[in-house]
């Protein structure tokens, strides 16, 4: 993530769904970093969000978004 800006807790942003497992959706936000928003497994792959930082990465964990709508879903 050089020169990329990093996200503080609290401030929102857009993702979109990249994966998902049985507990959440993976995403990568739209500055590039990857993030993951537990109980969203159900959004496909390829669908827009407005998501705000829940918790900052650390170590081998994703930076933990919540999910506050959906901009736009995949077909």
């Amino acid at each position: 993530m050089k020169g990329m800006e990093s996200y503080e807790v609290f401030d929102n942003c857009y993702g979109t769904v990249i994966g998902r497992s049985n507990y959440g959706a993976y995403l990568e936000l739209d500055n590039g970093e990857m993030a993951f928003a537990y109980r969203f497994s159900a959004l496909r792959d390829g669908t827009r969000v407005l998501c705000s930082i829940l918790k900052k990465a650390c170590g081998d964990r994703s930076t933990l978004v919540g999910i506050d709508s959906v901009r736009e879903y995949a077909a």
